[in-house]
C-alpha cells in the first residue's frame, strides 16, 4: 500500500475542507478480516483543477470530487435556466474526466430542506439537483461541514473516498497535466 498521497485542491475553493496530516486505513495488502491498518500521510497542494475540487495527484482521472457548499448554491444552479445549463455542463465534465465522479453537498437533509430567505422552496431545488445527478449517474454524498470539527471529519472522509477509489481501481498513475 502506498503510504503517502497528495490531495490536489482546486485553487478556487472558497471554503476548503480541512485534511488531517495522517490517517490510519485498512491495509490493502492483507484481507480485511486481518484488521491490519496502515498509516497514510496526506499532503494538500492547491492547484487550478480544470474540473472538480479534489483529487489525488497522479490519479486525477480515477476519483474526482466536486463540492457544493450550500442550498443557496444548489438553487442558483438548479432553479434558473442558465444555472441549470451550467450545472449540467459541470456534471458532464466531471463524469467525462474521472472513472469515479462524486458530488459532495455540504449539509444535513434537515438543513437542506429548510426554507430560507434566499430559497423559499428548497425541495424544488433538491428535486432538480437530484434528478440531474440521477440522469448523469453521479453519486451524491451529503456531509455536514458547518463547524471546524465537521470540516475536519469531512476532509478525512474525502481523503478516504479518494484513496479507496484509487485502490479499488488499481494504483496505476495516469499521465495528465493535473498538478504538482
Amino acid at each position: 500500500m502506498k503510504r503517502e498521497f497528495v490531495i490536489l485542491q482546486d485553487t478556487r475553493e472558497k471554503k476548503p475542507l480541512l485534511f488531517p496530516e495522517t490517517i490510519s486505513m485498512l491495509d490493502d495488502t492483507k484481507p480485511p478480516w486481518f484488521r491490519r491498518s496502515a498509516r497514510i500521510r496526506l499532503r494538500v497542494e492547491k492547484y487550478p483543477l480544470k474540473t472538480g475540487d479534489y483529487c489525488l495527484l497522479g490519479h486525477e482521472k480515477t476519483a474526482l470530487i466536486e463540492r457544493k457548499g450550500s442550498l443557496r448554491e444548489v438553487a442558483g444552479y438548479c432553479l434558473t435556466k442558465d444555472g441549470c445549463r451550467r450545472f449540467i455542463s459541470q456534471v458532464d465534465r466531471l463524469k467525462d474526466e474521472a472513472a469515479l465522479p462524486y458530488l459532495l453537498l455540504e449539509g444535513t437533509p434537515m438543513d437542506l430542506l429548510r426554507p430560507t430567505t434566499h430559497v423559499e422552496k428548497p425541495g424544488l431545488a433538491m428535486d432538480s439537483f437530484q434528478r440531474i445527478l440521477y440522469e448523469k449517474n453521479v453519486p451524491l454524498i451529503l456531509l455536514p461541514a458547518a463547524t471546524t470539527t465537521a470540516r475536519k471529519a469531512v476532509g478525512e472522509w474525502v481523503a478516504r473516498l479518494l484513496i479507496n477509489g484509487v485502490i479499488s481501481h488499481g494504483m496505476e498513475s495516469n499521465d495528465t497535466d493535473g498538478g504538482g
